[in-house]
């Protein structure tokens, strides 16, 4: 056969491959369309004239108030490559729910758009990134399971179900990314260094190498298509919205200056008013640590970047159920590889959320993440 003829061939070939893997994305989109919310949302209310006129001057101490809602489909990325990691320290990756996690984000895309329908301005940059994403995020999944249920499972059988050093090697690059998404860009993860150090720290002969080969190969290919799409994103997002910020701006009050200076990630931008400060804090999930460390110091939020509405996730038994009239419980999922847990979405007042904080704490159940704008 010509040479010619052979490449047509493997490119028609590779477009069905893509075709379906797209038809696949849909019929699953499609299957997840589904949520039952168990609250609705109240429509936006205006920041007070004396607080707008007071941060006038701040840059960007304001950000859109449906962001809390509309961040949460990405963080659920987050929770599922955390999910990952913590599966992979004691099982093998054939076992993990690539295909439930993939459906539990366009769940969760449906409990927020849902949610945040005829409440707020539709978002088109943003809701575009939560497709593109999420999309991605599914084919990437499904691609994996496709492969870790067929070929990695035939692999590990060949090593009678025991791990090899690559498996390992998988656990710790997993656990790190996991770790790295809490507080940066998923997209600023360097994979293209992991591919060196799957090849410099494990060695190319020992035991069951069907194993350990094909662990090489799959990680290889893997790592090289993951800083590939990395870079891509992070261009994109560059072009689209510049540089994203890695903090936030908080107005408090019932704070001591003194106290505040004793916080070295708490940054005081201006008094307010006796014990009134506007404060610069870090986003992401060091927000959520500095929130509990206010709140066990009876420090109360005002306003979160310039708005009065809040939400934030945990996780707790399937039977847990918040019944207090300073929170709303939005939507929940359970856990994929602890089905005995539900990771349960909850929405509030910013000015009751050290109070909701302490509360839940002292029913034992911690704040996983809360949604900072």
């Amino acid at each position: 056969m010509k040479p010619r003829s052979l490449l047509r061939r493997a490119v028609r070939f590779f477009l069905i491959c893509i075709a379906l893997v797209l038809l696949a994305v849909a019929a699953l989109v499609a299957t997840s369309w589904h949520c039952e919310l168990q609250s609705q949302i109240a429509a936006p209310t205006r920041e007070p004239a004396e607080r707008k006129a007071a941060t006038a001057g701040i840059k960007d101490y304001a950000r859109p108030e449906d962001d809390i809602y509309l961040s949460y489909p990405e963080w659920y990325i987050v929770w599922s490559y955390q999910e990952k990691a913590d599966f992979q320290e004691k099982h093998l990756p054939s076992g993990f729910p690539y295909f439930g996690a993939a459906r539990q984000y366009w769940n969760s895309y449906c409990c927020i758009s849902q949610l945040i329908r005829g409440k707020y301005a539709f978002n088109g940059g943003e809701q575009l990134m939560l497709v593109i994403i999420g999309t991605s995020f599914s084919v990437e999944y499904i691609l994996k399971g496709i492969y870790e249920k067929t070929i990695g499972r035939l692999s590990e059988w060949s090593s009678g179900g025991q791990p090899v050093e690559e498996d390992q090697y998988a656990y710790q690059v997993a656990r790190e990314y996991a770790d790295f998404v809490h507080i940066r860009p998923f997209y600023e993860f360097h994979f293209a260094r992991q591919v060196p150090g799957l090849w410099s720290k494990t060695p190319f002969w020992g035991a069951h190498l069907v194993r350990k080969w094909e662990r090489k190969a799959f990680l290889t290919v893997d790592y090289t298509f993951e800083a590939f799409y990395c870079w891509l994103i992070q261009i994109a997002t560059h072009l689209t919205y510049g540089e994203e910020p890695a903090d936030t701006y908080a107005w408090i009050d019932n704070a001591d200056k003194t106290l505040l200076q004793q916080l070295p990630r708490v940054k005081i931008v201006q008094q307010a008013g006796p014990r009134v400060f506007i404060v610069d804090l870090p986003r992401y999930q060091e927000f959520t640590v500095l929130a509990g460390e206010l709140a066990d110091r009876d420090i109360h939020f005002v306003e979160i970047a310039g708005n009065s509405r809040i939400t934030f996730s945990v996780l707790a038994p399937q039977s847990w159920q918040y019944d207090r009239a300073d929170a709303q419980p939005l939507f929940s999922a359970p856990i994929l590889t602890r089905p005995e847990l539900k990771r349960a979405v909850l929405g509030c007042d910013v000015a009751s959320l050290s109070a909701v904080v302490k509360t839940l704490r002292s029913e034992g159940i911690g704040v996983e993440h809360i949604y900072d704008y």
